[in-house]
């Protein structure tokens, strides 16, 4: 079953493909928007008469007319899915006993919620009928597509901040070169309006393939090039959010199914980071109700056991009263998973200066190369404490991303 097309239709565009047979239908009505317009050609392209009813006091829009029925038509273009309560008296009004119309159409530029499909079915509303607009199709098995699209849905990572100098955008980048030698093609979205990331890093890297695994991308886009892209192959979103709250797109904030907030390890870090860290949850969760949201400690000083333990004993005992409140809060013990101090991360970026490819910190220096196990053990934390799952298969290497050696310098 082929997905919804992204990218909605406009009517200009509609009207370019237009016949001559189209185009005498005479269906452009100056009332009406834009969106209505298209449904209404959509609809009588397929037959139906339509007219326009530019009444704000009753709960349809349009009225249709085919083989002797007449239908109460809504057309609705949200931005997010049509809820139950958005409908509420349409589907009581097609529901009720009508002496003037004999049912029903709903139609949706974005989808519906799950509750509206879930109460149409238990009332058992037969006289109503589901539709999503999209590209220059209406398509009537909305449900049956829309489950498919969940299922294809990939998974939103943000990792946050409201301090700077705390190592954000590396984190960002590294977690996503992490989930790239895994395997998986990897959008990373740049939401900081400094575009550090598109900085460094360009349209994105490509890793190779190693080991009989095909090589995998990491795209770099900006909010509004992922919401117009169609990379259908994309597992995982990678945002590096702005450290000013408010300026984060909402849309985004409310996708995201993980968020983490990287502090360090240190007594002043400790000190002035709590509240910063707490007030970064409450704005998350004013927002998303669902995401799972994690501590992580950057910047480790892995030779300092003792001073290590006894700070993370602390920071453990500030956060217990966070995760009292919120069970979906978690603090990566550093025992587990940590980023530790690594030049390779410290100097990451070094390329701007000396001309060299862009590449993440992951080139092996000695036995292995700490940056690259610690991000794949960050990837393995994530997979095991959550509900993200692996995929089967992996998506072809695009040629045209910058390629990097196999050694990991990516």
């Amino acid at each position: 079953m082929s997905n919804l097309p992204p990218k909605r239709i406009k009517w200009s565009e509609l009207l370019d493909d237009l016949t001559d047979t189209d185009r005498n239908r005479s269906i452009v009505v100056k009332r009406a928007t834009e969106t209505e317009r298209i449904a209404m050609f959509l609809l009588k392209r397929d037959n139906w008469s339509v007219r326009l009813n530019s009444s704000k006091q009753k709960p349809y829009n349009l009225e249709l007319f085919k083989y002797g029925r007449q239908i109460a038509g809504r057309v609705l273009n949200h931005r997010r899915k049509v809820s139950l309560s958005q409908i509420e008296k349409f589907v009581e009004f097609v529901s009720s006993e009508s002496e003037e119309f004999d049912g029903g159409i709903c139609i949706s530029t974005s989808g519906f919620t799950r509750s509206v499909y879930s109460y149409l079915r238990d009332e058992n509303i037969k006289n109503l009928k589901l539709a999503i607009l999209r590209g220059n199709k209406l398509h009537w098995n909305c449900e049956e597509i829309e489950q498919e699209e969940e299922r294809n849905r990939p998974t939103y990572i943000g990792v946050f901040t409201c301090k700077g100098g705390v190592g954000k955008t590396t984190i960002a980048a590294h977690l996503a070169g992490a989930f790239a030698l895994n395997g998986y093609d990897i959008s990373l979205i740049d939401l900081d309006r400094q575009r550090n990331m598109k900085t460094l890093l360009g349209d994105g890297v490509y890793l190779p393939a190693r080991k009989g695994r095909k090589g995998a991308r990491i795209d770099v886009m900006t909010p509004n090039e992922w919401e117009t892209s169609q990379n259908k192959r994309t597992k995982y979103v990678i945002c590096d959010c702005n450290p000013e709250f408010d300026a984060n797109p909402i849309a985004f904030l409310r996708r995201f199914d993980f968020c983490i907030v990287p502090t360090s390890l240190n007594p002043l870090g400790i000190n002035k980071n709590a509240k910063v860290i707490s007030r970064t949850f409450e704005l998350i969760r004013k927002v998303n109700t669902n995401a799972e949201l994690f501590l992580l400690i950057n910047n480790l000083q892995s030779d300092e056991a003792k001073r290590n333990a006894l700070l993370n004993q602390v920071l453990s005992r500030q956060f217990k009263s966070l995760a009292a409140l919120d069970s979906k809060c978690t603090y990566i013990d550093p025992e587990d998973v940590s980023i530790r101090f690594s030049k390779q991360l410290l100097y990451w970026g070094y390329h701007l200066y000396d001309g060299s490819t862009p590449t993440l910190a992951f080139r092996t220096y000695g036995k292995y190369s700490h940056p690259r196990m610690d991000f794949l053990k960050l990837v393995d934390f994530l997979e095991e404490h959550t509900g993200i799952e692996q995929v089967g298969s992996f998506s072809s290497p695009n040629t045209s991303k910058i390629n990097v050696n196999a050694k990991g310098a990516s």
